[in-house]
């Protein structure tokens, strides 16, 4: 593609440095959609450190390129028929793999599979099958057609059917969680998240349901929430052929979420927070619980299923499946798991080499994420203490979300980012303090 061209479509061409004499394009690019994520990033390093050349391709403009070892970082529309029209540019100078990376772009691909794949190698199975992995509904009744437990739901179809299952609701033993599809609106407006905490009456569940109807035009799923604190949820990470079984799978155990402080604790809805820290373990019944799932589903390429264990009775129940590359992939390749490579070579039809087996107790962590959860919590949890509980295990730590140490500059951006966001945040609440709006008690300091 010539440079009038890529300037043209983007507005801006963004190039970073790579050891591309190191690895000369001997085989198809891959064409990362998606850019500024741990998904993202962990997706980058694996194939370039295979000598995969790696272009990435996103739409939002605060996100900026600085991996090393990317090839080139291109911006398109934020318009789909502009971006399949781009991307079909693209594709007209080689073949090259197409890797989404979030959901967002995940649809775009599984939508117009017959449009891309006549330019692009695809892993990202057709729509008939992928839309029943998005939908919520549907996914949890092909978890429970291959015999996996599924929380308790209800979705309402009309606003007398909602208020019967709100009276209905154990309120007094059981905490509840709203959700909607990814492919609608946000269950959560302020945080753009697909899952918030339904409240705690009957009366703020229904107001809470009716405000995401009045943006959606249905009710969202009323959720009953499996108990516990973060490390009761397992995930099962897969690369799965397209005969729908499992080419490699590992499982990982969360440590800490990034949410928001309940009384002191971490404990909350696992869909209200965020993976952070985790570490691999082994989990058999997990593993064929996701195995059977997939099958079920018909799916093919990288997932995550997620399950939660309830401590009252160590029951396994589904909580999700993540149909694309996660936060924590770059785990994977500290195992010898490299998951967006085998996802590379899988669909390029080349040979897949899968370890026996993978330690326990290697752990990966979202540094930022997880400095930002302890400052929020610092009301009730001692940071000093938390701290030296990370340093203490620190040496099990073999992957981060963002840079590593021949790639670092997407950690000190980040870094960069946090920092400033606070010192942001500061300055106006210090300007409020000394310039209050009119009418409007002044903020005490302090």
């Amino acid at each position: 593609m010539d440079l009038s061209f890529r300037r043209a479509f983007t507005g801006e061409q963004v190039r970073t440095p790579i050891d591309q004499n190191r690895h000369p394009p001997t085989q198809p690019k891959a064409i990362v959609l998606g850019l500024g994520h741990p998904r993202s990033y962990a997706t980058i390093r694996s194939l370039a450190k295979a000598g995969v050349p790696v272009v990435a391709v996103h739409h939002q403009h605060r996100v900026h390129a600085h991996s090393r070892y990317l090839a080139a970082a291109l911006r398109f529309s934020a318009n789909p028929d502009e971006q399949l029209v781009f991307l079909e540019r693209l594709g007209e100078e080689e073949g090259a793999l197409l890797f989404p990376t979030n959901d967002e772009y995940l649809v775009l691909v599984s939508k117009n599979i017959a449009r891309l794949s006549r330019r692009f190698i695809l892993s990202t199975p057709p729509w008939e099958i992928l839309r029943h992995l998005m939908e919520k509904t549907r996914c949890y009744k092909i978890a429970q057609e291959a015999g996996v437990r599924t929380p308790t739901f209800y979705r309402p179809r009309d606003s007398g059917e909602l208020n019967e299952i709100v009276r209905r609701l154990d309120l007094r033993e059981c905490q509840y969680i709203l959700k909607t599809d990814v492919t609608t609106v946000p269950a959560d407006a302020r945080t753009r998240r697909f899952s918030k905490a339904a409240g705690s009456d009957a009366a703020s569940i229904a107001v809470n349901c009716l405000e995401i109807f009045s943006r959606l035009g249905e009710f969202p799923i009323i959720e009953e929430v499996v108990p516990g604190r973060a490390d009761r949820c397992i995930g099962v990470h897969m690369v799965v052929d397209r005969n729908h079984e499992p080419l490699m799978t590992f499982c990982v155990r969360r440590l800490k979420l990034s949410t928001y402080s309940t009384g002191g604790q971490f404990i909350h809805p696992y869909d209200a927070g965020a993976n952070v820290y985790c570490e691999s373990v082994h989990d058999d019944e997990a593993a064929e619980a996701a195995r059977r799932f997939v099958r079920r589903a018909e799916y093919y390429g990288p997932i995550t299923v997620e399950f939660r264990r309830d401590p009252r009775n160590e029951t396994l129940t589904f909580i999700k499946a993540d149909p694309r590359v996660v936060r924590a992939t770059g785990l994977s390749t500290a195992l010898g798991l490299d998951i967006p490579t085998a996802v590379y070579r899988l669909f390029t039809g080349q040979a897949v080499r899968v370890p026996n087996s993978y330690p326990d107790g290697v752990a990966w962590l979202w540094p930022t994420a997880y400095l930002t959860t302890l400052w929020r919590n610092r009301s009730n949890r001692s940071l000093l203490r938390e701290l030296a509980t990370l340093l203490r295990s620190f040496r099990r730590i073999k992957a981060f979300a963002q840079g590593d140490i021949r790639d670092p500059m997407p950690l000190v951006a980040a870094a960069g980012r946090m920092v400033g966001r606070r010192l942001a945040r500061r300055m106006i609440r210090r300007r409020a303090s000394r310039y209050p709006t009119p009418g409007q008690p002044e903020i005490p300091q302090g």
